[in-house]
């Protein structure tokens, strides 16, 4: 936004106030404080309006917009097409003074923010990394729990094999043994039958 206001002072101070053919912006009142020193200025071909005739003065303005108008404006004073009188040069050193400050503090806003976007990809990439070590180790934690189940169902399998045969045996010892005290049973009946018989 200041540095957007600079161009717009600077560039109005260099401009003569001469308004031969009228430029009509959409998207600023003809009262909005700018209105005339952006109209000028596109008038002279230091900004140019967008294609819907708009001059969007609220976007941001990059530093390669303000070289490409600053560059222009330099070269229209070296070829002599624009006057700077002495109001001029001393308007420009007072902005220039006035605004250094803000200019200085914009650079160091900027390396900051720079250098904590490296720190973000820094620790992006430490994320990825991390996430990618988890991922995997998820992925062999998985399969040995898969190969775990698997042999824990086989175990489990030869286990019930093993408990059907012990309760087959089971059942064939009882039967074999309700067999045997039926035939002792039987054995004594008959001994006992024998033995008053012979009585």
């Amino acid at each position: 936004m200041v540095v957007r206001k600079i161009i717009i002072a600077v560039m109005f101070l260099m401009v003569s106030a001469s308004a031969a053919i009228a430029v009509e912006i959409q998207d600023i009142k003809s009262d909005h404080w700018a209105y005339s020193y952006v109209q000028e200025l596109v008038k002279k071909g230091y900004l140019a309006l967008y294609d819907d005739s708009t001059f969007r003065g609220d976007q941001p303005v990059s530093r390669v917009v303000f070289a490409a108008a600053l560059g222009k404006l330099l070269d229209q004073i070296e070829n002599g097409e624009l006057k700077l009188g002495a109001t001029d040069l001393k308007a420009i050193k007072k902005l220039s003074d006035e605004f250094k400050a803000q200019i200085s503090d914009y650079d160091t806003r900027v390396a900051s923010l720079e250098k904590r976007i490296s720190d973000i990809e820094s620790g992006k990439v430490v994320i990825q990394q991390d996430i990618s070590k988890a991922t995997l180790e998820f992925r062999d934690g998985i399969q040995q729990l898969t190969d775990d189940n698997k042999k824990l169902r086989q175990d489990v399998g030869i286990l019930t094999d093993q408990v059907s045969a012990l309760s087959d045996g089971l059942k064939r010892s009882e039967q074999a043994r309700k067999k045997a005290q039926t035939s002792l049973w039987i054995g004594v009946a008959v001994a006992l039958i024998a033995g008053l018989a012979s009585n």
